[in-house]
């Protein structure tokens, strides 16, 4: 008579069965996010130039065309009488940026002037146009600023070259932008840039010599969520 060995296969039955049901649960079981994968999408950078700059980075300027873009241009001239808030500045200034704007097809959302800097808001339609209008208001402003402060005429040649060096010289590293956003950002930048035009309006042409080395994007100490 054969006698069977119940214990023996009943052990290869749970082996086979508990091999089965870790195959099945290897398959369902959710593979975790290596730290190279969660690090894949990285947050993109929002701010650029001013004082954020060191050497000649290559890194492209981050900008959209969806979003509100915080401009601001700081210079080293602009104190006194060659203020960009002296009267013989002020009207011409704004008109170069208005001009500006309108021809390289950029809305001008808020735009002030506080004598050494300005602020500009806008929202950009194409990157090509945001560096006509960049270049564009810069030197034009630049030019307008410092001709006034031409000395004598010794020579057209030495002239024009010493105001081509003050011209790329008067404006203090690259611009400084910030990408805004819709909502709660938006509101507080419209903020921020009352603030300034209130001091603007309250210390005129001395305002630079107020708030002038106070500005944000250029003086690390200042951010815009302390500011706002």
């Amino acid at each position: 008579m054969a006698i069977v060995n119940n214990n023996k296969n009943s052990g290869r039955n749970s082996e086979r069965n508990s091999s089965i049901n870790s195959r099945i649960n290897s398959k369902s079981a959710p593979k975790r996010k290596t730290a190279k994968q969660l690090s894949f999408f990285k947050p993109q950078p929002r701010q650029f130039g001013g004082s954020l700059l060191k050497g000649n980075p290559k890194e492209q300027r981050p900008l959209s065309t969806k979003k509100p873009l915080h401009l601001v241009l700081k210079s080293n001239w602009a104190f006194g009488d060659k203020s960009m808030l002296s009267r013989q500045n002020v009207k011409n200034v704004d008109s170069i940026i208005r001009k500006q704007a309108k021809a390289c097809e950029i809305r001008l959302y808020h735009l002030v002037n506080v004598g050494n800097h300005l602020h500009i808001v806008v929202k950009i339609e194409d990157r090509k146009l945001y560096r006509k209008f960049i270049r564009s208001v810069s030197g034009l402003i630049a030019r307008q600023v410092l001709q006034k402060q031409r000395g004598p005429e010794k020579s057209l040649k030495s002239n024009a070259a010493k105001a081509e060096e003050k011209t790329k010289n008067f404006w203090l590293a690259r611009p400084f932008t910030r990408i805004a956003s819709w909502g709660r950002d938006y509101e507080n930048l419209k903020k921020y840039m009352l603030k300034n035009l209130n001091q603007a309006r309250r210390f005129g042409a001395r305002v630079s010599d107020r708030v002038g080395n106070q500005v944000i994007g250029f003086d690390l100490s200042v951010s815009f969520s302390n500011t706002a």
